[in-house]
């Protein structure tokens, strides 16, 4: 359950174990918060949450039996309520430093491509003239961590060339109308937005081989998160990771070549707390 408190930072949404019709495999309920990205999380047409990460909190609830639930909240309020303690499960998730009460198991990699709308692109068109090009800048989410190299890249680039944006479908908004000109992505985000935008003939995918890619994986916080349903939870993730699942699911939005891929290179090993 969600709770909004007036007190708290960017309008206090906790997301607190519940307390009640807790379900047999945990002693309480969660919620997983979740950003509508691309195919990572979207709105279904009758308004409820489908994607990627609904379809690993379905998958985790079942195993489990854990009474898990989906809550939409911008990335950046979900940055946010980390900072506080207010999360207690994150899935697509990226590893943080090491911190007491914090577990993180990695899942999958991602590779960020770079998306260029070719209208003011000089050519020929790479990667290399792209980030060269002064007059060209670069969109990004607020609150998204985009991994070492490729935040040092934005950063190099300056404030002058990278435009934040307050969600997804704002900066592919700004990507496709020529309001900004580039912009890193997964595959998981932008297949399925460049397509519903009629966009793929005038934004460009390059493969960007100058990151490695992102790991991802769930996060586990204990507190507020009782110890002994983060272990239960963790469990089942691991078994999920390891006999193919979460490839299998990832597939269904990105195809079956990407989702291999994508696969963690660790599936089969033991994964430890951090």
């Amino acid at each position: 359950m969600c709770l909004r408190l007036a007190g708290l930072l960017l309008g206090g949404l906790v997301c607190l174990p519940t307390g009640l019709a807790h379900a047999a495999g945990c002693k309480a309920s969660y919620t997983v918060p979740v950003a509508l990205i691309g195919d990572v999380a979207r709105r279904a047409s009758d308004n409820s949450v489908e994607g990627y990460v609904p379809d690993l909190v379905a998958e985790l609830a079942r195993r489990s039996g854990c009474d898990l639930k989906i809550e939409e909240v911008p990335a950046a309020r979900i940055s946010a309520m980390r900072q506080h303690g207010e999360v207690a499960i994150l899935a697509y998730s990226t590893q943080r430093p090491s911190a007491p009460g914090y577990a993180f198991i990695p899942t999958e990699r991602f590779a960020h491509d770079l998306l260029v709308n070719t209208a003011h692109a000089a050519s020929p068109l790479t990667v290399k003239s792209v980030l060269a090009d002064s007059r060209l800048v670069f969109g990004r989410v607020r609150g998204m961590n985009y991994g070492p190299e490729i935040e040092g890249l934005l950063a190099q680039l300056g404030p002058s060339r990278v435009d934040e944006s307050s969600s997804i479908d704002d900066l592919y908004r700004k990507l496709v109308a020529g309001r900004v000109d580039a912009a890193f992505q997964f595959p998981l985000v932008y297949r399925g937005k460049l397509a519903a935008l009629s966009a793929e003939q005038r934004v460009a995918v390059l493969p960007f081989d100058g990151a490695a890619p992102q790991v991802g994986g769930w996060a586990f916080h204990t507190p507020p998160m009782d110890g002994d349903d983060a272990e239960r939870l963790a469990t089942a993730v691991r078994m999920m990771r390891d006999d193919g699942t979460t490839t299998r699911i990832l597939a269904r939005f990105v195809g079956d070549a990407a989702a291999r891929r994508a696969r963690y290179a660790g599936a089969g090993q033991k994964a430890g707390k951090s």
